[in-house]
């Protein structure tokens, strides 16, 4: 193998980054957001159910109480998140209520910071967000967010 074989200038990239989008779901498009972004919340939605039925989620995203989030890749709904604001009597933050979709580890990063954004500049002072065990490795991989504690339950 000489030299000339080694350049590698005339290579094509075959595959492009897709581009991300995370786009806030406002005004007139609230009906169309949750038309979209329902099937990838469901699952979530489905295991706060015992606590916060899908009634109350849909009416706190039409009273503006929370904002569901479409997340695209190359153009196409792949996930959503439904976020808002917590008021604490030492701070506020935003919390995360919901989060579903496939292809995390495309968008994931890149959401999360799109959240930090929006946290500072609506001066908050955090995010948080409760998970199911498994979403622990995708958001550890985003560098910014430590467990804080373990949440216990006991039905009776």
């Amino acid at each position: 193998m000489g030299e000339a074989s080694l350049n590698f200038s005339n290579v094509v990239k075959l595959h492009e980054d897709a581009a991300v989008d995370i786009l806030p779901v406002i005004g007139e498009n609230i009906d169309y957001g949750i038309e979209v972004g329902l099937p990838f919340l469901s699952p979530s939605i489905e295991r706060d159910s015992r606590n916060v039925p899908v009634e109350r989620v849909l009416a706190r995203i039409r009273e503006k109480r929370s904002v569901l989030w479409i997340v695209r890749v190359a153009g196409e709904p792949v996930a959503a998140i439904i976020t808002s604001v917590m008021r604490y009597p030492m701070r506020d933050t935003l919390y995360i209520e919901h989060l579903g979709g496939s292809k995390i580890s495309v968008w994931m990063q890149e959401a999360l910071h799109t959240l930090v954004e929006l946290a500072r500049s609506a001066d908050l002072s955090g995010i948080e967000a409760d998970g199911r065990l498994g979403f622990e490795k995708y958001i550890g991989k985003c560098g910014f967010f430590k467990k804080t504690h373990v949440h216990f339950e006991m039905e009776i």
